[in-house]
């Protein structure tokens, strides 16, 4: 009966033949994963960039406007880790996508960030020659790879 197939050409694939195909694929699939999970960092790390770069700017307008006074920026310095409150001093100056965030959690709903497990701060600044100012402490953001 072997004889019958093999000889009108209905020889299936031999064990060997799957093995390669099955391992090629797989393979392949690993250097995809590989490649997918490197543009998805590349992409967070983007992301909390352009978070830093917001709330540095956010911190130079806030500086640089004339209408801050010395106690607010003093104000600012003494709430250096309390976010919330040196956010409520900046917040005017801040916009994603189109919009004024309301407190912390807003500005990172608003920016893509999971709800949990990301938190920023955002130091002190010096006015000392108000223009440009100049920042001691950069803001940082972390929990977010």
């Amino acid at each position: 009966m072997n004889r019958n197939l093999r000889a009108r050409g209905n020889r299936g694939f031999t064990i060997v033949e799957l093995i390669v195909v099955v391992t090629v694929i797989g393979f392949l699939a690993a250097l995809a994963v590989g490649a997918y999970n490197k543009v998805v960092n590349d992409a967070k790390t983007t992301k909390s960039l352009a978070l830093v770069n917001t709330l540095s700017t956010a911190k130079s307008l806030f500086v640089a406007d004339p209408v801050t006074t010395e106690a607010n920026i003093q104000a600012f310095n003494a709430a250096s880790g309390n976010v919330e409150t040196q956010f409520a001093l900046i917040a005017k100056y801040i916009r994603v996508n189109g919009a004024i965030p309301t407190d912390s959690a807003n500005l990172l709903a608003l920016s893509g960030f999971p709800a949990a497990g990301v938190a920023f701060t955002l130091g002190q600044v010096d006015d000392t020659n108000a223009a440009p100012p100049v920042t001691d402490s950069p803001p940082a953001v972390t929990g977010y790879p």
